[in-house]
């Protein structure tokens, strides 16, 4: 088992490495810039998805699970459509049923699992980029990434030194209320401190509820995810992030409050 001193150490360095670059992206690229980055994740989580398909996983189901999602991503942001990916994943996966020699119950469940990885990851990360084309896409890209790291960072501190009673234990044994509550009070501060200094038109008592929201979306994305690798009886979704795990286990949280604050702001609220 691996050193909780080191696995600390780990995280606050890929963190450092990877969130300078993140912010330069967002502030000096473009839309289109943004979108690129956007696929390379959807490409990398639905691969990692893919490997964990309970009824097991091969080079042709990460392929197509991964295809689907980007052709998902990229049909989303250039065409507002996503009818006939969703199809063409559909029949692509069933073709791959029918072609296999393996039993079908298996391969059936694979097929499921394609479908499944196609609309999680690539339907709901494709958000992302949708928010940062808005008119005041950096703005809100730089309040959903702040707020979501507050909830994450918070309900890890907050839950490793408080934690005592289980939130999901059939799901996820080492998350905790006390880390949950942590994460969500977090997310607030952070949210309201973004109202004043990133996105000032947002009053700060409708940003404490954007943030409270935010948070339990959060939380839901997280337990998720948790009971797809609970199904698959791995501790991670990957090992390309050094103290995280996967690209998956990092953007968990984001993939569900992405699409939230996207309809918040589509309706007008903030």
């Amino acid at each position: 088992m691996a050193d909780p001193e080191v696995m600390h150490r780990q995280r606050i360095l890929s963190a450092l490495l990877l969130i300078p670059p993140f912010l330069f992206l967002v502030h000096f690229g473009s839309p289109l810039h943004f979108a690129l980055l956007v696929s390379v994740v959807i490409g990398l989580a639905a691969w990692e998805f893919s490997r964990l398909c309970p009824a097991g996983t091969d080079p042709g189901l990460a392929l197509i699970t991964a295809a689907g999602a980007l052709g998902w991503h990229a049909a989303l942001v250039l065409t507002g459509g996503v009818a006939g990916v969703a199809a063409a994943v559909a029949g692509a996966a069933l073709l791959r049923v029918t072609l296999l020699r393996g039993e079908f119950r298996v391969s059936l469940v694979q097929a499921a699992w394609i479908v499944l990885g196609t609309v999680y990851v690539g339907g709901l990360l494709s958000f992302a980029s949708l928010l940062r084309a808005l008119p005041e896409g950096r703005q809100v890209i730089y309040y959903l990434a702040f707020t979501t790291w507050a909830g994450d960072i918070g309900a890890f501190y907050v839950g490793s030194r408080y934690g005592r009673r289980p939130l999901a234990p059939r799901i996820s044994p080492k998350k905790t209320v006390e880390g949950a509550l942590g994460g969500m009070i977090a997310t607030m501060l952070v949210a309201i401190g973004g109202s004043v200094w990133i996105w000032p038109r947002l009053w700060w008592a409708l940003a404490a509820v954007v943030g409270l929201l935010l948070a339990s979306v959060g939380i839901l994305g997280d337990l998720c995810e948790s009971a797809v690798k609970r199904a698959a009886d791995a501790k991670d979704s990957g090992a390309l992030i050094p103290g995280h795990g996967g690209v998956l286990d990092r953007v968990d949280s984001l993939m569900f409050a992405g699409p939230v604050l996207y309809a918040l702001v589509w309706i007008g609220w903030v």
